[in-house]
């Protein structure tokens, strides 16, 4: 019963944005068709054939990845690790800073450049959408929202609406590869979110080619690489830097948003034994839990996560006790749901974003945040579902 309120929960989302586009007449079938059909035949491939065993190589390979850097943090900060202290911070946030230095590595050596260009013009070619867009989509796998936009800086300045709209619901929909280890922290698969990523990407096209669409035109894309130094060492350093900036930001954000909602919690708890703010956004929610074909006796649970990534941001929502107590199948398609940064704070990171790399886009930006986040949760919650439908 499930599968078929994940089925009707599909199309009702693909529906409902095609009523409320006001650019009807623009949308290109055969593109959103494309898109359409291609998430469920990636999910097929990665979940229910030997591709899976690929996925599962390459979240181990991850995983000791992030384990090298365990010798660089306890070296630092040995002392404070023995004493069992700030183990989260130590094991899920620091390791940030690694990867990043690694991502820099890969972008002084032009590597990442290639796979970026290939990969994006390919798909702007069989999608028939901007290849601007589709850079930016492979891109946002690797780096943050904001970061992404410096690697087609030179050419956002001139491009239309529709692709500015594309960009920022891709931002929000996407993780860039420096978290994930933040969120297995939590009690994230690893396999799950590594799925995430790619599907994630087609389904923002279909979202975004129905409400704004952008036409592909046959031109080359130039990737630019920024904070790259005049040698390897310089460029690792630069990106550990920025790595260590965004773990500072993280915590930030941690602290703040799980001691407001705590404070909110307590105070509604005089008020009424039980009620929480979750419970209250929850609401909102429900049905969207609903259509992702959750089991029922879990849609409470899943409507309040969702809420909270909405209102905070995905590791917020990821801390919760609600998301460690879900079912294994409704876990992996909430990891599906909750990896993106699709928060009302990415509003405000994208206009600091656009503001650097195209200031003229600015207004655009602001215009259009709220239309794009409300996308981007749409976009997750229909990527959730279509797993569900495949697990």
């Amino acid at each position: 019963m499930e599968k078929l309120f994940a089925v009707i929960g599909v199309l009702a989302i693909v529906a409902g944005t095609y009523l409320v586009s006001s650019n009807k007449k623009d949308v290109n079938w055969k593109s959103v068709g494309i898109a359409f059909l291609g998430q469920f035949v990636l999910a097929f491939v990665l979940i229910k054939t030997p591709a899976w065993k690929g996925v599962e190589w390459l979240s181990n390979g991850v995983s000791w990845v992030l384990s090298q850097s365990t010798e660089g943090i306890n070296f630092v900060f040995g002392g404070l690790v023995q004493e069992g202290s700030f183990v989260f911070f130590f094991s899920s946030l620091l390791p940030i800073v690694f990867v990043s230095s690694l991502i820099g590595v890969l972008f002084h050596f032009g590597i990442l450049q290639k796979f970026i260009k290939a990969v994006g013009m390919f798909i702007a070619k069989i999608l028939r959408v901007d290849t601007i867009v589709a850079v930016n989509g492979i891109s946002n796998m690797f780096l943050g929202q904001s970061e992404s936009l410096f690697v087609t800086k030179s050419y956002l300045s001139n491009v239309s609406d529709g692709v500015v709209f594309a960009t920022l619901v891709g931002g929000m929909t996407s993780i860039s590869a420096s978290v994930i280890g933040l969120y297995v922290g939590y009690g994230a698969s690893m396999e799950w979110i590594i799925v995430s990523m790619p599907l994630t990407v087609f389904s923002t096209f279909v979202m975004t080619q129905i409400l704004m669409p952008t036409k592909y035109e046959d031109k080359e894309i130039e990737i630019e690489v920024s904070d790259k130094g005049s040698n390897v060492i310089e460029t690792m350093m630069n990106y550990a830097n920025a790595g260590f900036k965004s773990v500072i930001g993280i915590s930030v954000a941690l602290m703040v948003f799980l001691s407001a909602v705590a404070f909110i919690n307590n105070l509604l708890g005089l008020v009424w034994d039980g009620l929480t703010i979750q419970s209250i956004i929850g609401i909102i929610f429900y049905p969207f839990a609903f259509i992702m074909g959750v089991p029922m006796e879990e849609l409470g649970a899943v409507s309040q996560i969702l809420a909270t990534k909405f209102v905070t941001n995905e590791a917020v929502a990821f801390a919760l006790p609600q998301f460690a107590q879900l079912s294994v199948n409704a876990k992996a398609m909430m990891t599906i749901a909750l990896c993106g940064f699709a928060g009302v704070g990415s509003i405000g990171m994208l206009i600091g974003g656009y503001s650097a790399v195209a200031p003229n886009k600015v207004k655009t930006v602001a215009k259009l945040g709220f239309k794009a986040l409300i996308t981007a949760t749409l976009v997750n919650i229909m990527t959730a579902a279509v797993v569900g439908l495949i697990l």
